[in-house]
């Protein structure tokens, strides 16, 4: 059952499933304060005409499809002493539930306290997600996407959504599967999409390499501190520039477009043959070598422009 507080028109869930707890205490002091590992387990089902979904400061989240209606939840609660114990919030506005906790302040020394959640959801449902502190992974999501983790890495797999946008602040971001926009930011971690089909991909990172794959109409990619690989890539336009790192970038066809760069580190850009490109490979500190096995025309609508400040330049056949 659910109550319905009309002035707001905030519906807030109830548990409806299983509740179990366990608790192991390893130390007793200061009066009735207890310390150890403590959990409780709690499933519920969101209300039937909810189809979005949010999670707010959280531990680790994993989401699932499913193609039956309604979404899911299985939470599990974790403290470490029984003055901290977290108070989760399910909350329902419009068609949206809103998963969140909050923990009480410590009381004594260093504690643990916190929400995880394994959430089944239609493969259509909207998901926007934020961590705390833990690792998000989801699979087969159709709906917008967006997911971010504080401190943790951000896995998503065999998507079919419209939009998806994945960050993480301390963290490696991994994405596979089919969508029309793609952004991918890490500040510290690198960014892999190997498997992922995409109209538009933007990747940023701050600290970490970026590994691409796949399909993508337009890649914009950078790094301020790592490599840029693209190994089997098909891709109409793309520019990828680092800071410090090489970029090495191998087309399965022949691209309109291809800018890469690097400030500090080679350059390697290779397309199929059979093809006229206009190219311009240039390097203040390195040698420059554009193949002659690619036949070049400066009037071309395929163009390749490959630079470094401090390294070697290449153009040659896929």
């Amino acid at each position: 059952m659910y109550s319905d507080n009309r002035s707001d028109h905030v519906r807030t869930l109830t548990i409806s499933a299983a509740l179990t707890a366990a608790a192991a205490a390893t130390l007793t002091g200061c009066g009735n304060l207890s310390f150890g590992t403590h959990h409780e387990d709690r499933t519920y089902s969101a209300p039937a005409n909810v189809t979005a979904l949010k999670i707010s400061g959280a531990g680790h989240v994993e989401i699932t499809t499913s193609d039956s209606p309604g979404i899911k939840v299985r939470e599990r609660l974790r403290w470490s002493n029984d003055k901290n114990k977290p108070t989760p919030r399910h909350i329902t506005r419009g068609d949206t539930v809103t998963l969140s906790s909050s923990c009480a302040r410590a009381t004594i020394g260093v504690t643990q306290c916190g929400v995880s959640y394994h959430v089944q959801v239609p493969k259509a449902t909207p998901v926007e997600v934020h961590t705390d502190d833990g690792s998000i992974t989801a699979s087969g999501l159709g709906g917008n996407v967006k997911l971010h983790s504080d401190n943790g890495a951000v896995r998503v797999t065999d998507l079919r959504a419209t939009s998806v946008s994945l960050s993480s602040a301390d963290g490696g971001i991994h994405v596979s599967g089919h969508v029309k926009t793609a952004d991918l930011h890490s500040d510290n971690g690198s960014i892999h999409a190997t498997g992922l089909t995409a109209d538009r991909l933007t990747a940023r990172s701050k600290d970490g390499s970026i590994d691409l794959g796949g399909r993508a109409t337009v890649a914009d990619v950078g790094t301020d501190n790592g490599s840029i690989v693209a190994g089997g890539l098909t891709a109409d336009r793309i520019t990828a520039k680092t800071d410090n790192g090489g970029v090495d970038l191998r087309l399965t066809t022949p691209p309109s477009d291809v800018r890469a760069a690097s400030s500090n580190g080679s350059v390697h850009v290779r397309v199929p043959t059979g093809q006229s490109y206009a190219i311009s490979a240039s390097s203040s500190n390195g040698g420059d070598r554009i193949d002659s096995a690619l036949r070049q025309d400066s009037t071309s609508g395929h163009r390749i422009h490959v630079r470094s400040d401090n390294g070697d330049v290449a153009v040659s056949p896929a």
